[in-house]
């Protein structure tokens, strides 16, 4: 049987409204009762997911930033991996605005969600309305100065894959993802979800055949295909289903709990009222 589980947050774990679902919450409590361990892996900050494990009425290890970041289940940063400057400032370099027409500038930088002055009302209408930020506005010549865990833009599909282009044009040393169809993010070449789940694993004692994962967006793919078993949901975006093998298991979508069905099927076969 497997030990542990690893799961995405938007499009995978959530359902409607960026909520947890209560047959999600009641079999994930089940599973961990049967000493299953559980962790989640998002692109969002730790703090951006904290109201998710107060649903959950847990407290777990969290992969943050899509990998950049890895927090024990006291809430301690156990690994962190952000961009070298070099590529960073090479990236803010680039005229984004002409390349992807319409995208807005994002920073991850410490704790700090970052955006370019006056576009603040321009990423509100883009994010989830669960997600509480308070953005630090900061002008555009300031920006190299800071210390950036990863760098992602919010726009239309296609303007951004321009933006995909022009960067891998320019470095080598960084990793960019879909983790939606509006939402494109830059990494360090070597963070990803896959990488910090071997880390946070290895630190628990357990091996990547241990587990299972769960995902949906281009930033689950690592993940997916390192671990014992994989599993994407069936609203997974376009780019994640075009890398995954033609025999990749599909789940129900995350609005019909298809994670959580799921994982009642795999460790809670015989349970009843869940």
């Amino acid at each position: 049987m497997y030990k542990a589980v690893i799961s995405d947050l938007d499009g995978t774990l959530l359902s409607r409204g960026h909520h947890v679902t209560k047959f999600t919450k009641n079999v994930i409590k089940e599973i961990i009762k049967k000493g299953i361990n559980f962790y989640i892996a998002s692109g969002r900050s730790y703090d951006q997911i904290g109201y998710v494990t107060e649903q959950l009425e847990v407290k777990i290890p969290i992969i943050a930033a899509n990998g950049a970041r890895i927090f024990d289940a006291d809430g301690n940063m156990i690994y962190e991996k952000g961009l070298s400057s070099k590529a960073a400032n090479a990236i803010l370099g680039l005229d984004y605005e002409h390349i992807a027409e319409g995208s807005h500038l994002n920073i991850f930088s410490g704790n700090d969600w970052i955006i370019t002055k006056g576009t603040a009302q321009k990423v509100y209408d883009r994010i989830p309305r669960d997600v509480k930020v308070n953005f630090k506005e900061v002008p555009k010549d300031e920006l190299k100065n800071l210390d950036i865990l990863k760098i992602f833009y919010i726009g239309e599909h296609e303007q951004l894959t321009n933006l995909e282009k022009a960067i891998l044009k320019i470095t080598d040393d960084v990793n960019v993802i879909f983790v939606s169809d509006y939402c494109m993010e830059v990494m360090a070449k070597g963070a990803n979800k896959g990488a910090a789940t071997k880390f946070l694993l290895e630190r628990e004692g357990l091996e990547l055949k241990d587990a299972v994962a769960f995902g949906d967006g281009e930033n689950d793919f690592e993940m997916l295909t390192m671990v014992g078993k994989g599993y994407a949901m069936g609203n997974s975006i376009d780019r994640l289903r075009k890398l995954l093998p033609k025999d990749f298991e599909f789940v129900g979508e995350n609005t019909e709990d298809g994670e959580a069905v799921k994982l009642q099927e795999l460790f809670l076969e015989r349970a009843k009222n869940i």
